[in-house]
């Protein structure tokens, strides 16, 4: 095994050490660089039994140029490159929900040539980045607006409309992008190889949220749906009238009941994917089914008999309560009949830290809830799975995050894109998504079956699957969640 390459990174040792530490942390696991963080001061004094293979220092350019003034000699040859500090971790730190740098800036500074224009060489092998990428990449792995913003949405969500970020960054993964072009720096000075540069394909995590089993639920589930009919065009109440009369008649499979179909397309494409069911909840948005219904117990058997991973999906009043989460988590492991790792919460409900808290006091590894209701993209600014930060506390939390990128329902929905047009939002996005460790998270509901209001969407998420065959690899939330966890073995 070739061993990994040794970052030091400096920065000053004030109160938002924490938050900077989070960052270079979280570039080491991604680069999968051996890194030590320490002060400029601790760096000169400390005797070393070899050279690390690069140095990064993070400062403003008055104090890396007065710091390097005095080391120059201590240093040469040594490659190193300063990171320009901003206002940023400062003063009106969790007051103002601004981004770090402007956004034309770190737009530009995800493509390599617009990275370049803003790097300056300063001496053999030292270079200084005038762009803060630190704080930017705090900013977006962090979500670090949602701590400053109150979400006015009605189920308590913080949408992609709410965000000062202009909505175009979220369309890659914008921190990934600027660890890969801070990767290529630093090992261009230390005239080492990119051991990861290896082609692969991309990574795919299907996923599925298991709301609903029936469109019509009883007499009351019909009522409810033809008086919605009521409101729209009387043809369309008409037939769909006649379409639950045939459905609760036993003469046509109910909408939602879209298994056969799925499980189909799963086989003919060799997809594993992740399930996520409901284990409670009462509230009116909440799931028709129990656990203990005979048809859930032979769709348990389904998936579990495929090799498939079976989530917990929180209820929509769980959000902020690990009583709940811990009640419905153990429902659901009594139902499969083993522990279960991940979860992703019910109309992604999800509050910044407490979430998180109440998800790893339940014992669970991972969350998969942090994408946009509103707009399919990377709400992190980051594809693949990574460790969230409590911005209060200034510390790491003991829980994995891997965001959702894209889910049917936004695109239909929300985005209003037409079916015949998803196909390439979604293509583009799973390009977005390749990066060493990377993965496109996507979610595919059973109720886009329902053709009547969801029209041309099923077969587009077939297609799109049935296409992207053969190009990419297929895995699970889990799967992805236990490479995360060996790798942080090895980088820390």
């Amino acid at each position: 095994m070739i061993p990994e390459p040794q970052c030091v990174f400096l920065r000053a040792a004030d109160n938002f050490a924490p938050c900077v530490d989070y960052v270079a942390r979280t570039f080491s696991r991604w680069a999968r660089f051996r890194c030590e963080i320490c002060t400029p001061e601790e760096f000169v004094g400390k005797p070393r039994p070899e050279h690390p293979s690069f140095v990064i220092y993070y400062g403003t350019r008055d104090d890396f140029q007065a710091w390097f003034s005095s080391v120059e000699k201590k240093v040469k040859g040594q490659p190193l490159v300063g990171i320009s500090r901003s206002a940023f971790f400062g003063q009106s730190f969790l007051e103002s929900p601004d981004l770090p740098e402007s956004p034309s800036q770190l737009l530009d500074m995800a493509k390599e040539e617009g990275f370049s224009k803003h790097v300056e060489h300063v001496g053999e092998r030292v270079c200084f980045v005038d762009v803060d990428l630190i704080a930017s990449s705090f900013w977006f792995l962090t979500r670090y607006e949602e701590y400053v913003i109150s979400p006015p949405e009605a189920h308590d969500r913080f949408l992609c409309s709410f965000s000062i970020a202009p909505t175009e960054m979220y369309d890659q993964p914008v921190v990934n992008r600027w660890f890969e072009q801070l990767k290529a720096l630093v090992l261009r000075l230390a005239k080492k190889e990119d051991t990861m540069l290896v082609p692969r394909k991309a990574t795919v995590v299907l996923t599925h949220d298991i709301d609903l089993l029936r469109k019509y639920r009883g007499l009351a589930g019909v009522r409810r749906t033809i008086s919605a009919m009521m409101h729209g065009d009387a043809r369309e109440a008409t037939s769909e009238i006649r379409m639950a009369s045939l459905v609760l008649a036993g003469l046509r499979r109910d909408p939602f009941d879209s298994f056969d179909e799925m499980f189909s397309l799963k086989e003919r494409i060799g997809a594993p994917s992740t399930f996520f069911l409901m284990g409670g909840g009462d509230a009116p948005l909440d799931g028709d089914y129990s656990l203990e219904d005979q048809n859930v117990r032979e769709l348990i058997m389904r998936i579990l008999s495929k090799g498939d991973e079976i989530g917990v999906h929180p209820s929509y009043e769980t959000y902020r309560s690990p009583e709940l989460i811990q009640k419905e988590t153990k429902a659901v492991e009594e139902a499969i009949g083993h522990p279960v790792i991940g979860a992703r919460q019910h109309y992604l409900r999800f509050a910044l830290p407490e979430t998180w808290y109440a998800l790893a006091e339940c014992g669970l590894r991972y969350d998969s809830t942090l994408g946009f209701a509103d707009k399919s993209g990377f709400r992190c600014g980051w594809s693949g799975c990574l460790r969230p930060f409590d911005i209060e506390k200034r510390i790491e939390l003991p829980i994995i995050e891997l965001p959702l990128v894209a889910m049917d329902i936004t695109l239909a929905v929300y985005e209003k894109i037409p079916p015949e047009k998803a196909v390439e939002r979604l293509a583009r996005l799973m390009d977005a998504s390749e990066t060493p460790g990377g993965a496109f998270v996507v979610l595919w509901h059973n109720t886009l079956h329902d053709r009547r209001a969801y029209p041309g969407y099923w077969d587009t998420m077939e297609y799109f699957l049935f296409a992207s065959a053969g190009t990419v690899e297929f895995t699970t939330a889990g799967k992805m969640c236990e490479e995360f966890e060996l790798r942080m073995v090895h980088t820390g």
